[in-house]
């Protein structure tokens, strides 16, 4: 008879981590997300205006967090997939949101975001310490109202 090796128990916990945080920022609870970041956490991300393409420290994430909250008092973030594999999880999530609130320059289109989020977290002591994470910002921006249809 074959052996299976079981999961890791910290890959199941690392990808339990990272369904609570969407879990908790679905329900508009940002110190809940900003809990299991580590103190010196960094998140890339390009779909981002060159100031906010990366955020250092947890401070500075709860307050982007709370901005976007702001613009999207409705979003919701649901996971579709997870993958981890030593210090990483991947995933690929579902965001959705309306405008109601300002976006940067732009007022409030009132209009419905839907878009398909990826990214990939690194794990220091049980906590987020890095995130690497991109979605298509034609297609979210064109959704909103704030770039034409092709």
């Amino acid at each position: 008879m074959p052996a299976f090796r079981t999961a890791d128990p910290d890959l199941q916990a690392n990808k339990q981590t990272v369904t609570r945080m969407l879990e908790r920022l679905s329900a508009g609870d940002v110190s809940g997300f900003v809990d299991s970041l580590a103190p010196d956490y960094v998140r890339h991300c390009q779909a981002m205006p060159p100031d906010l393409q990366e955020i250092r420290g947890r401070d500075a994430m709860e307050a982007y967090l709370r901005g976007n909250m702001e613009t999207f008092p409705d979003y919701r973030e649901e996971v579709e997939w997870l993958v981890a594999e030593g210090d990483y999880v991947a995933w690929r999530s579902r965001g959705t949101g309306t405008m109601t609130g300002s976006l940067g320059p732009f007022p409030p289109t009132r209009e419905k975001l839907d878009v398909v989020i990826i990214g990939m977290h690194r794990f220091e002591g049980g906590r987020v310490a890095e995130t690497w994470t991109s979605w298509d910002n034609m297609a979210a921006l064109t959704q909103l109202g704030l770039l034409p249809e092709a």
